[in-house]
């Protein structure tokens, strides 16, 4: 547990902001917005009008996070799931340093694993966002003063390489003096629902696959399951698109509103599972270091992941083998009419497209019973 404030100093530019400029900030940001209209998006009129109420009597980044960030983090996980539960390593929990997870919700995923830590006595995590999430200077403002730090990811390959190496060297930085992190172990959420982990970022977290640069990390894979994607609708009609045309250009504003619609849409229940550190482990001769860590992370996170009989379904509807199937429950009854209620609303939105109910039902059910075939994949290969 960090003993002292972080020290930030050559990072000042991407770490979370801290003492006067946020409190600048802090005026600047509820002086610059209707925050009024933007929290009636996610809440109702008068859980806005609260919060915005308590905002006023906030002098410092701690105020903030407890009157402000908590509780509206509090509603919205009230309003958009049906519980969150979490098992797993509390000896693990209390020494590792990053915490890397497969990546659901860009606010959720982070929040729920610093509910867990907080209810633990542990120090919150510094999250990792991407820098084509900041839209606005109020949201690069807003998330810094909620204990994120920018991922850069803009410019060309080698720019973007060396944004990569510098995120790694901060993220060493933090660590070094027991500020934990958390991140997703991919740029992105997955399209398709395979979660698996990208073995650039396994590279530039271990400087080019030196073990102790990794090991002094105590990476610590947490395994996130949402019953429903409050995103499979933009998500199918992207690879249907991708699929006819042999490539996809997002809308302008498009990440944002996945974003929203990540944020505000029903995510069901709610799991974490937190799985013990996973230590260096040279490969096989004939793999690649990054790619075999890569792969080490995906059993691990795909052992403690929880399926959902909503996956089930989707498997035997393209007809899946039983030995497939057998992570996810049995639905009972007003979960199968959940599950295709939820397939028909998609089916008709994309219907009025030109896609097929066929097309969509199999795109549908092949991106939500993708951690079973992948976890199938991985620990019986």
């Amino acid at each position: 547990m960090p003993k002292a404030e972080v020290n930030h100093t050559g990072f000042e530019d991407m770490a979370p902001l801290k003492g006067e400029e946020a409190a600048k900030a802090l005026v600047a940001l509820r002086e610059g917005t209707d925050w009024v209209r933007q929290l009636g998006k996610v809440l109702s009129h008068e859980q806005a009008q609260r919060l915005l109420a308590a905002w006023t009597h906030v002098e410092d980044v701690e105020g903030f996070q407890l009157n402000v960030v908590k509780p509206f983090l509090e509603a919205l996980a009230e309003k958009t799931t049906s519980g969150f539960t979490w098992s797993g390593d509390l000896a693990s929990l209390k020494s590792s340093l990053l915490f890397l997870t497969n990546h659901k919700d860009i606010v959720l995923d982070p929040s729920f694993l610093n509910v867990v830590l907080l209810e633990q006595g542990l120090p919150a995590t510094e999250i990792g966002i991407g820098s084509n999430l900041l839209s606005s200077p109020w949201v690069n403002a807003l998330v810094r003063l909620n204990r994120c730090f920018v991922v850069e990811r803009s410019g060309s390959a080698r720019d973007r390489y060396q944004h990569s190496l510098r995120t790694a060297a901060y993220i060493h930085h933090i660590t070094a003096q027991g500020q934990p992190v958390w991140l997703a172990h991919r740029e992105g959420r997955a399209k398709d629902g395979v979660d698996a982990t990208a073995p650039a970022l396994i590279r530039t977290l271990s400087d080019n696959s030196q073990p102790q640069m990794w090991n002094a990390l105590h990476v610590s894979p947490v395994s996130l399951s949402y019953e429903w994607d409050p995103c499979d609708g933009m998500k199918v009609r992207e690879l249907l698109m991708r699929e006819r045309d042999g490539d996809y250009t997002k809308a302008g504003g498009e990440d944002q509103r996945s974003m929203l619609l990540g944020m505000i849409g029903d995510k069901g229940r709610v799991h974490f599972h937190f799985n013990a550190s996973v230590p260096w482990e040279d490969p096989t001769e004939g793999f690649r270091a990054e790619q075999h860590m890569a792969t080490k992370v995906d059993e691990v996170l795909m052992t403690g992941m929880r399926f959902w009989p909503n996956q089930r379904l989707c498997g035997e509807w393209l007809g899946l083998e039983p030995e497939v199937l057998a992570p996810a429950p049995e639905p009972t009854q007003a979960e199968r009419q959940a599950w295709q209620t939820r397939l028909s609303a998609i089916s008709g939105q994309l219907e009025a497209e030109g896609w097929s109910v066929e097309q969509v039902s199999r795109k549908w059910c092949e991106i939500t019973s993708a951690p079973l075939t992948h976890r199938h994949a991985l620990l019986h290969k």
